[in-house]
């Protein structure tokens, strides 16, 4: 099997990198991305972004997308929708006009396309352009702010993590969702839902995330 996954730099593609690399299964991993990962791994392929733009063919039979910023990170809002909208959309076009059939990607909790938020717009956008492109298995996953070290700095997430943990001693029922979820989880959630090429559109909150 041969995944192609965008986006292992980052907290939750490092992990989900990880898994997938250990995975007997799996004969190749293809790594889509603006930098390589830096890892030395017989399986592992990298295909260097130009400009945001793929200079060769890849084909796999599924793709991840862990693909995400934040607007101050970007720049500016259009290089936010860039790197959160467009290229995701982009490579999964490419994959799926090159026969994958299978793709999980990381949105966000509030998602929605009519949100007056621009970040959940952006999301929101991204995730029914997804929906459009055909794929007989499509996995939409929708965490909570989410847990671990990051390699650059997000002064807004830290805080809103650490107040998002002093409070989940206190969440019950559907407030669980709005509980930290620690990107090994998502990360290896992912790599599970494209093992399991459940057929249709599925989308997973932060419980749901945890328990597949």
């Amino acid at each position: 099997m041969i995944i192609a996954i965008a986006g292992a730099t980052g907290l939750t593609g490092s992990y989900c990198l990880e898994y997938l690399l250990l995975q007997l299964k799996i004969t190749k991993v293809i790594s889509i991305g603006r930098k390589s990962t830096g890892i030395q791994n017989p399986k592992l392929e990298e295909v260097i972004l130009e400009d945001n733009k793929l200079n060769t063919k890849v084909v796999a039979d599924a793709f991840i997308c862990c693909l995400g910023t934040t607007i101050k990170k970007a720049g500016s809002k259009e290089a936010f929708s860039k790197i959160d909208l467009e290229l995701p959309l982009y490579l999964s076009n490419h994959l799926y006009q090159n026969g994958c059939q299978t793709a999980a990607v990381i949105s966000a909790m509030g998602a929605d396309q009519n949100s007056t938020f621009f970040y959940a717009k952006v999301k929101g956008k991204m995730e029914k352009e997804m929906q459009k492109i055909g794929f007989e298995s499509l996995s939409i996953f929708r965490p909570a702010i989410i847990d671990g070290q990051r390699k650059e700095k997000r002064l807004g997430e830290k805080i809103g993590l650490a107040v998002a943990k002093f409070l989940s001693p206190f969440l019950f029922g559907s407030l669980k969702n709005y509980k930290p979820i620690h990107a090994r989880i998502i990360g290896r959630s992912l790599m599970t839902v494209v093992f399991l090429k459940k057929a249709g559109v599925r989308i997973y909150d932060s419980q749901e995330i945890k328990q597949i």
